[in-house]
């Protein structure tokens, strides 16, 4: 399978701030995407590929799942946006050594013609409609 990483991001704190308030009543512990990584793939077929390999890795652990490429998914619950958002922790004597190994990550893993409309527009129409939503 082929995939292209797309973009690393630590997001930018006013947001968090005002994401733990709108979302996790002031609970900080709740947000998990801070650091967030964007994998793309040109079909379906690899994205699955791409989830069998990091759900059979020892040293990754899935604790949350939303798979918005279900035949069962409402698009309209996220304005139309489709991907499988994963948030893992990873154990590695790498993290061990970091300090890091409690420190969960958002992956994101994207068919590559949703990816070319994650534009800077486009990302704030989706901000917008989640806001309104109060998520």
């Amino acid at each position: 399978w082929y995939a292209f990483v797309g973009m690393c991001t630590c997001g930018r704190a006013s947001v968090h701030v005002s994401q733990v308030a709108r979302s996790y009543s002031n609970k900080g512990s709740r947000l998990v995407d801070v650091v967030r990584l964007c994998i793309i793939f040109d079909n379906v077929r690899d994205i699955a590929v791409c989830l069998e390999n990091i759900s059979n890795d020892p040293h990754a652990q899935i604790l949350r799942m939303k798979n918005r490429l279900s035949p069962d998914y409402n698009a309209v619950l996220s304005g139309g946006y489709r991907d499988v958002a994963l948030n893992l922790l990873l154990a590695t004597p790498e993290t061990q050594r970091l300090g890091v190994n409690g420190h969960v990550c958002e992956v994101q893993l994207i068919l590559k013609s949703f990816f070319e409309h994650k534009t800077s527009e486009g990302h704030a129409r989706f901000v917008s409609f989640r806001n309104k939503k109060a998520e």
